[in-house]
Parts: C-alpha cells; structure tokens; sequence
C-alpha cells in the first residue's frame, strides 16, 4: 500500500496552507469590513486570492518532487477547477452558517477550511500534481 502522507510534504502542505488562510482570510475580513457584502460573497472572492497563493505555494514549494515537467498550464486548469469548486463550498456553506443561521463565521470559516484542507491536500497530490509512486 503506498504512503499517502509524509512528514516532509505534509508539513510544507500545512505552512503552505496557514499562508494562504491567512491571504484568504485577510481579503474575508476586509471585504466583509469596508464593502456592503455579506459573509458568503466576501468569502468566495477572498477565496479566489487564498487560492492563487495556495497553487504558487504547491506547485514551487511543496509538490516540487513530483512530476516538474508537467504542463503548468494543465496544472492551472486542473487547480482552477478544483478549487473553483472548494471556494464555492466554503462560499455557500459559510453563507449558510452565518447568514441564514447567524452562527458566528469565524468559526465556521475555521471548521470549512478544515475540511478543504484534507480535500484539497488529496486532490493536489493525486489529481493535479501527479504523485506516481
């Protein structure tokens, strides 16, 4: 059975992460701050930067082991669906969490990115960077 995770490229995954949280929270707060959108919206355009700093970041920092040759605009396109769909779950969801039932979005930010965390870590190794072992 072949090793999903490793120390070396999850923890590079999870630094990797924290800074693009931290880009996509940063544009959350301050879209949600100084403009009239609501939590969801604010947080699917925040989405969009986190996911920009989170490609450079896999792709050059993280998953540089792997199959370098490959077309980066492939992988682009690959992430750009990916996490088309990962910003659209963290956008709806906290929508709901926090619009419709007011519970507090911090934590419901925290709880979703979790959660695209794991998906986004499998999807990246296995689907858009290539891991071949």
């Amino acid at each position: 059975m072949q090793q999903i995770f490793n120390m070396n490229e999850t923890s590079k995954f999870l630094v990797n992460g924290i800074f693009a949280a931290c880009i996509h929270f940063f544009f959350l707060i301050t879209i949600a701050t100084y403009t009239d959108a609501n939590y969801g919206f604010s947080n699917f355009i925040a989405c969009i930067f986190g996911s920009i700093s989170s490609f450079l970041g896999n792709k050059y920092f993280v998953f540089t082991f792997f199959d370098q040759t490959a077309q980066t605009f492939v992988q682009l396109l690959k992430f750009l669906l990916l996490y088309l769909l990962l910003c659209l779950n963290a956008g709806f969801t906290l929508y709901f969490w926090a619009d419709i039932y007011g519970f507090n979005f911090i934590f419901g930010f925290l709880v979703i990115t979790m959660i695209n965390t794991v998906l986004g870590f499998l999807a990246n190794k296995f689907l858009i960077f290539n891991y071949k072992k």
